[in-house]
């Protein structure tokens, strides 16, 4: 009985150690600000676009929408000066730092 509940045991921290948490599909985007305060960037999470092609594809056309609806924790007089699309957490210093963003746009 002891030799069956230490394969139990083995099988079982096994198939947890299998099991990595992936990251959520979907994109980052980082936007570069410009205002009165040291707030200097903004990063957005969508879950509905999961590659950067589609990211640059549409964000510039989302980019008012975001501008019109930050928190309040951002002056409302914060303009866009750009921002990048990114499959990492440009939060996260240590994953971001891996990985350079994918790409980088100019607000216009």
């Amino acid at each position: 009985m002891k030799n069956f509940a230490g394969y139990v045991f083995v099988a079982l921290a096994l198939a947890l150690a299998g099991c990595k948490q992936e990251p959520p599909p979907g994109v980052y985007v980082e936007i570069s600000l410009n205002n009165d305060t040291d707030i200097d960037k903004y990063v957005v999470f969508n879950p509905n676009i999961n590659t950067i092609e589609e990211c640059e594809a549409g964000f510039a056309a989302s980019l008012p929408g975001v501008m019109a609806n930050l928190p309040q924790a951002i002056p409302k007089n914060s303009t866009a000066t750009g921002w990048k699309c990114s499959l990492k957490d440009p939060t996260k210093k240590n994953d971001a730092a891996s990985e350079p963003p994918r790409s980088s746009r100019a607000a216009g």
